[in-house]
């Protein structure tokens, strides 16, 4: 890891790794198209061939892509139901008391209907109606973002998701991943990946049925459809490579540090691991001990790749800190010294917070009840992670008596007459006319 010295340093840095937009990461679909296109222009042929060809296009599209003729399109209801005969009794335990505390963390942060009598206004609160959730594959099945995606949908009151993860050929999904989605409670689970998963879901194919709001994590082709395809659906935000910055001092416990930072490494060689510490020979020790720790994991690359381009920065002062970190607006904040936890209160800007050397962040990854969708790439500075409200509308009601009609009225019509809108102001002094003479 780099080791930089002082606030503006790191946030030059940090400037500088955020800007990297990913244009040389270009593909052909592994020769379905005559010419390679960058992840952007990718994701737009993707979507302009799902829209006049469905199925059809993302049939061939797959087959190339895989090497094989694709064919499996849809799991059967009954082929999820059946993946949980491939697990163990303890296997399926994990999963459902899983379950059970995303439930119980989500239940508390559901927003409920109001309405002011008085007042004569409110608002109902009122689910999406239907979701796509992306579940990434590759070297790790991701079986907790299963749970972490369709569980809070669940509690908001979602009546319909889909699941789009994909695999190759006519394989079967990992057993842990249908077994998570039925235990979950998804309704269809589809094997596109990629864009074409994206806009499967976002246009309606002959096959997969269109959606109102498309979540989860994925790659820059899959970043790239979510943003292309936002109008069109709702989404849950774009997120970029994972990442954790850590807070500590030298009187936090080593192994702890270098595990949780080679943890969040693990994920992706653009993955994030962060520090920042006030003492410079205790960033010398972790950077040692990781390189140490690393040599018997058998993701050691990716997590080599990462930690070189993670940091741990030197500052002195708690004001800095504070200042820096909400400047990262990291995915995860973790204050690991207890001595600091209490510069929490003035963490502003963070998908999640960790505090103390108990709360690791790995847990939150999988158990403890929040979803671990979050905002990264400083997005935290104005959005939220998945919970049970992002799938919730907040519809305002108005239905206000006479007298308050006529209370508030005066000042609706001369702000109507400001805007010279006289149909506006006319809709209302015709009711004032005719409350005042009854």
């Amino acid at each position: 890891m780099k080791i930089i010295f002082g606030k503006k340093l790191t946030l030059d840095y940090l400037k500088q790794i955020r800007t990297n937009n990913y244009l040389n990461i270009k593909t052909n679909g592994n020769g379905y198209f005559e010419k390679e296109y960058n992840h952007l222009n990718y994701a737009k042929k993707v979507i302009q061939n799902t829209k006049s060809e469905g199925d059809k296009f993302l049939f061939e599209l797959s087959s190339k892509l895989d090497g094989e003729q694709f064919g499996k399109v849809e799991i059967s209801k009954n082929e999820l139901s059946k993946s949980i005969d491939l697990i163990s009794k303890d296997e399926r335990k994990i999963i459902e008391d899983t379950i059970s505390r995303i439930e119980e963390f989500q239940k508390k942060t559901l927003y409920k209907n109001w309405f002011d009598e008085k007042l004569g206004y409110g608002e109902f609160i009122k689910p999406i109606n239907s979701i796509g959730c992306y579940i990434p594959s590759g070297s790790a099945p991701l079986i907790s973002t299963i749970l972490m995606t369709v569980v809070p949908a669940k509690v908001a009151g979602v009546e319909k998701i889909i699941v789009s993860s994909p695999t190759k050929g006519s394989n079967l999904p990992n057993k842990f991943l249908l077994a998570s989605a039925y235990l979950s409670g998804v309704d269809k689970f589809y094997t596109y990946g990629g864009p074409q998963a994206i806009s499967s879901m976002a246009y309606g194919t002959e096959s997969v049925d269109k959606v109102d709001m498309i979540c989860g994590p994925g790659n820059i082709f899959v970043m790239s459809a979510k943003k292309l395809v936002y109008g069109d659906v709702g989404l849950d935000g774009i997120f970029g490579p994972t990442e954790t910055l850590i807070i500590a001092d030298n009187t936090c416990n080593k192994d702890y540090i270098t595990g949780d930072l080679m943890a969040q490494a693990e994920h992706d060689k653009l993955a994030l691991p962060m520090m920042i510490t006030n003492d410079a020979n205790f960033a010398e020790e972790i950077n040692d001990l990781y390189k140490i720790k690393m040599k018997d994991l058998s993701r050691k690359k990716i997590i080599e790749e990462s930690m070189n381009n993670g940091f741990i920065s030197i500052i002195d002062s708690n004001e800095e800190i504070i200042e820096v970190s909400n400047q990262i607006a990291s995915e995860h904040i973790s204050i690991a010294s207890e001595k600091l936890v209490h510069l929490s209160e003035s963490i502003t800007s963070a998908g999640s917070i960790f505090l103390g050397e108990i709360s690791s962040e790995v847990l939150a990854d999988y158990v403890a009840g929040p979803s671990h969708v979050m905002p990264t790439n400083g997005s935290a500075k104005y959005s939220s992670s998945i919970s049970s409200r992002t799938f919730l509308k907040a519809i305002p009601v108005l239905a206000i008596n006479k007298k308050r009609f006529l209370e508030i009225t005066e000042d609706a019509e001369k702000l109507a007459s400001l805007e010279s809108l006289d149909a506006h102001q006319r809709a209302l002094s015709i009711r004032r006319e005719q409350f005042s003479m009854e």
